[in-house]
């Protein structure tokens, strides 16, 4: 039986009805933070906010880790924590979870046409609540949660009763509704609904004074008089006719001829030839009176409206109106607010001499004559709010569906609009679309060159609806001749050019032809960004402008759907966009403007790297950067945390910049960016990684003809190649290394040379030698400073007890622990703790063992390196203990390490170890 979760009320996670232990407070608070989520990625920082707030400990991101391992071992293997993108999910379905079945089958009752069954499964609904969401949690975050989902849960109450009137069950529903009057005594609906059942069970009295007292309460307290929609049940019941849907009269046809009906207008466009995907935008758009749909231009938004309005347009029985206000026009010749309205009244039948001349008389008339119609509306293309206000019908039965390239944030705001973000298909929906339009047998023919054309496009609608027309008007030509031009970079555009307003570049053109200024030259600077995105801070070093000014231009083309802001601060291009802009950046910019943005971007990088280095690594001797370039302004880090995560956000990028730095042959730079780089490829564990970055800047070194750089190049080099097992040709770079180190008579770098080369010993199983040069280095190290005196301890106790000298180990690891203390040398504390768990493990004091090791998981944080070992030593704590099922779980997340780390050899004595232990496990 499968395991279940419930928010709704106490925090639990049950299999069947049996509850299963969770923990405290800490890990159910980020057991919640993921679950509600469903499937997408929460990024460390959020979650530490979600839990703490704004009193978050300085430990947080290390607690977080120590919470998942709980809610690992909690979850029994069964739904896996797992690392994706910049963030972290919990892998289980949404309708396991009581919050999404909840939203689910709120839904589902929303889109049913029969009462009974609305009723049912709102009443299913509303049996998942067992009190307050997330009882005996608090953060500020969670507060706002739980009262989104009161007011929810509220406004499922109101719709079933609602339902329930209509029914006839007035006496069924009396009691429960008098109770949340009480409760609830400024909601002039819940009033409504009581008076209602109140008359129909013949207590017309007792509705009446009810009305009364509404209206006092609301005069006294608000200084407000009831709404209109109170007054007429009021005077419904004074008439003896309330009714559960009562308004006030509808207005009057302005049609010359009552006795004719007036016309039911039919306006939407055909639907889409070939539709694929957008499951979740459809889902959306079924939720809100007004939506608005917002993308670039070609991603597919009027085919999404058209398709979403034909498959409900039979819910709308008094017709649907369209209109397309070409405020993206290349012309320029958008429709006036005017122009729309007059057209929307004469499809209602409005004959033109009754149309007012004045636009607020006009939607006047207009929302009167829709006021009591269930009318569908699509806006389609819109510039701005100006232009779709108007065109509201302000009546809830009358659902809006609005499409431009803007975000129409005035409606969001004003209007109560739900914001759908639509971005590109992904490539399962890019094939398949490809499939319907190309027919099944042309593409099961050359299935790659369909996978090609769809990775070309990128997967924008209007990018793949070009190439099927190219393929379509030459029917006779292989599908791999086209994707063959697609792929080429140089000539994707050019091959998606078809003369006519309707190729990419032609739809780009019209989106960037209404700005002008510092967000146009912002965009075409936009496309000489090597990595995958942006941040506000490196963008303003890349355009040589304030903080200010860049992010105004950003939320300009961000309005314009030309950069996609998709984590707060970080900006995106689609392949296609991106091409563009660099093809305007290289048309309208000469060599040298060019080279300098990216010599911008690039310190821009190198100067905060190398800072986020001084802060996290503390006792690692600094650099000075290469002189900061005007314009360039990098990130002022606070602390070790803030520098971690920038390093760990930033680090695609920041690869993408060594690369410019390396082809542009700035030899200081890619030098420099392996010193700063090499911190983040070791908590990684990316050393296969750290092998290429430092061979480069090995290279950068020689050519500077600066033997310390080059010494310390050959050093790390040597420590990344036998973390991947290449132990003999470590041994080569770390001699090398030596050799230098001597050479310059430079004792700090001999010192860390041992070191290394006692590493690889280690390593390659070698453990004599291991302590016999650790004991030189620690010996050499005396007068050093203490970083490194606690680097050099902690590689020699970790020898010692390898050679079974528990005792020397412990006193030396005590030692070097003291001495890192003193020196507030946070950085190295998790390792230290690690040799320590080991040594007692060794010396068979279990507790003390697994005290230290489970105190250094939760201090590593993003040191991603260390914690497979650390997982292993605690897996063979347990294990001695007799917690096999603890021991089990370390051990598996031991393996999936190694595994992301590529570290094989190191899996393989992990996989080994647990199959050991599963084949004595009964």
């Amino acid at each position: 039986m499968s395991l279940g979760f419930r928010l709704l009320g106490n925090v639990e996670v049950v299999r069947g009805e049996e509850p299963q232990p969770i923990g405290p407070a800490g890990p159910r608070g980020i057991l919640v933070s993921l679950l509600l989520e469903a499937g997408q990625p929460v990024s460390l920082d959020d979650l530490v906010v979600r839990v703490w707030g704004d009193e978050a400990p300085g430990s947080a991101r290390g607690m977080v880790h120590s919470y998942f391992t709980r809610l690992r071992t909690a979850l029994a293997g069964e739904h896996q924590i797992v690392r994706r993108g910049h963030g972290y999910v919990l892998d289980v379905e949404p309708d396991h979870i009581d919050v999404h079945r909840f939203r689910r089958l709120v839904c589902l009752a929303r889109r049913t046409e029969d009462a009974e069954e609305k009723v049912g499964l709102y009443d299913e609904a509303l049996d998942l609540w067992r009190g307050e969401p997330f009882a005996g949690l608090d953060s500020p975050w969670l507060r706002e949660f739980r009262t989104a989902l009161r007011a929810e849960r509220e406004e499922v109450l109101l719709a079933r009763t609602d339902l329930q009137l209509e029914l006839g069950r007035h006496a069924q529903v009396l009691p429960t509704l008098t109770s949340r009057a009480e409760h609830h005594p400024y909601d002039e609906r819940l009033a409504g609904q009581l008076m209602i059942a109140l008359h129909r069970t013949g207590r017309q009295a007792d509705a009446l004074r009810h009305f009364q007292k509404v209206k006092t309460l609301l005069a006294e307290e608000l200084g407000v008089d009831p709404g209109p929609a109170l007054r007429s049940v009021y005077h419904s019941i004074l008439r003896d006719e309330a009714t559960v849907d009562d308004r006030p009269s509808r207005p009057g046809s302005a049609d010359d001829d009552p006795g004719l009906p007036p016309p039911v207008p039919r306006q939407l466009p055909a639907p889409p030839r070939a539709f694929t995907g957008r499951d979740r935008e459809l889902e959306a758009l079924a939720d809100a009176p007004v939506s608005v749909i917002v993308g670039p231009g070609g991603v597919g938004k009027t085919c999404l409206a058209l398709r979403w309005a034909h498959d409900h347009a039979g819910r709308y029985p008094d017709g649907q109106l369209f209109v397309d206000l070409r405020g993206f026009a290349p012309s320029g010749d958008r429709v006036p607010p005017e122009t729309a309205v007059r057209a929307f009244l004469s499809a209602l039948g409005v004959k033109p001499a009754a149309v007012p001349q004045d636009l607020a008389a006009m939607s006047g008339l207009y929302r009167s004559l829709v006021a009591d119609k269930r009318l569908l509306v699509v806006i389609d293309n819109a510039l701005d709010a100006d232009q779709v206000t108007p065109l509201l019908p302000g009546s809830p039965q009358c659902p809006v569906v609005v499409t431009s390239r803007n975000r129409l944030t005035t409606l969001v705001s004003s209007h109560h609009a739900d914001l759908i973000s639509l971005d590109v298909l992904d490539g399962a929906a890019a094939r398949q679309l490809l499939v319907s339009r190309l027919g099944p047998s042309r593409t099961a023919a050359e299935p790659a060159a369909v996978t090609r054309l769809a990775d070309a496009c990128g997967g924008l609608p209007l990018a793949l609806s070009i190439v099927v027309g190219r393929a379509q008007e030459h029917p006779e030509f292989a599908l791999t001749a086209l994707a063959d031009e697609l792929v080429d970079s140089g000539s994707t555009l050019n091959a998606l050019e078809i003369g006519t307003d309707l190729s990419i570049r032609a739809v780009l053109r019209t989106s960037l032809a209404a700005l002008a200024g510092e967000p146009a030259e912002l965009f075409t600077l936009l496309g000489l960004v090597p990595g995958p995105d942006i941040s506000l801070d490196a963008a303003a070093s890349l355009a040589g402008k304030t903080y200010a000014a860049t992010r105004t231009a950003l939320r300009v083309l961000e309005r314009a759907s030309l950069v996609q802001q998709h984590d707060p601060g970080r900006f995106r291009l689609h392949d296609l966009v991106r091409a563009y802009a660099r093809e305007l950046g290289q048309l309208s910019r000469d060599n040298e403007q060019i080279t300098s943005a990216l010599h911008r971007l690039t310190c821009f990088y190198l100067h905060t790297l190398i800072h986020a280095v001084t802060l996290a690594d503390a006792g690692r001797p600094p650099i000075t950067p290469v002189p900061l370039p005007a314009g360039c302004t990098p990130v002022p880090l606070r602390d070790s945390t803030e520098a971690k995560r920038w390093v760990n956000t930033e680090a695609e990028n920041i690869g993408a910049v060594r690369s410019v730095a390396k082809e542009r042959e700035w030899h200081r730079i890619v030098w420099q960016l392996a010193w700063g780089s090499s911190s983040l490829y070791a908590t990684q564990g990316d050393a296969h990684h750290a092998i290429g970055v430092w061979r480069d800047g090995l290279a950068a070194a020689q050519i500077l003809e600066e033997r310390s750089s080059e010494c310390l190049a050959h050093r790390v080099i040597a420590q990344a190649l036998t973390r991947t097992g290449r132990h003999e040709e470590a041994v080569q770079h770390v001699e090398v290394a030596l050799r230098i180190a001597e050479e310059l008579k430079d004792v700090s770098q001999r010192v860390l040379s041992l070191n290394a080369w006692s590493e690889i010993s280690v390593r390659a199983q070698r453990t004599a030698e291991a302590v016999e040069l650790s004991t030189d280095a620690w010996r050499l190290a005396a007068e050093l400073p203490p970083a490194i005196r606690a680097w050099v301890g902690n590689h020699l106790a970790w020898a010692l007890q390898l050679e079974r000298q528990y005792e020397r180990a412990l006193e030396i690891s005590e030692k070097t622990l003291a001495l890192a203390d003193e020196a507030h040398m946070n950085n190295i504390r998790p390792a230290l703790l690690d040799t320590l768990g080991t040594i007692h493990l060794g010396l068979g004091n279990l507790g003390g063992a697994i005290a230290f090791l489970e105190e250094a998981l939760a201090l590593f944080g993003d040191e991603m390196f260390s914690i497979p070992d650390t997982l292993l030593t605690l897996g063979a704590a347990y294990e001695q203990l007799g917690r096999h099922d603890l021991a089990v779980k370390s051990l598996r997340q031991a393996v999936e390490l190694y595994h992301q780390q590529h570290r094989e050899h190191d899996g393989q004595q992990a996989r080994r170890a647990l199959d050991e232990l599963l084949r004595k496990i009964p």
